[in-house]
């Protein structure tokens, strides 16, 4: 068995772990602040959001899943892709969202003009 520990080496041991759960959260608070993530949300639209509670859990809840450990076949392409968008996104806001909006309409169009008209298929019946 081993000896007792005594009272000053026990705290010599919290105070080492403590010191090492500190550590790893800076690590992990820096890693955020250095992705893609972080840097949009010190954009000031992103700030006013967050003061709000329920906006703030949201924001939360994406930052956790955004910093979960992922496999380390992570694609490069999706990075830089991810990167040079939210660059555009910190340079550019009203380009981007345009885009985005212009995208997102052609793409509600595509899937629209897919679907068949009732008059087509009511002679179907």
């Amino acid at each position: 068995m081993n000896p007792p520990e005594s009272a000053q080496q026990r705290l010599e041991r919290s105070r080492a772990q403590v010191v090492m759960w500190l550590e790893r959260d800076q690590t992990r608070r820096d890693a955020f602040a250095n992705s893609g993530l972080g840097q949009l949300t010190a954009l000031p639209l992103i700030r006013r959001i967050s003061a709000h509670p329920l906006a703030s859990l949201a924001l939360g809840a994406i930052t956790k899943w955004w910093m979960r450990p992922r496999e380390k076949r992570s694609s490069g392409t999706a990075v830089l892709a991810l990167g040079t968008g939210l660059g555009l996104l910190r340079r550019r806001p009203m380009l981007t969202l345009a885009t985005l909006a212009t995208v997102g309409a052609v793409t509600w169009w595509t899937q629209f003009r897919k679907r068949p008209t009732a008059s087509s298929t009511h002679h179907l019946k």
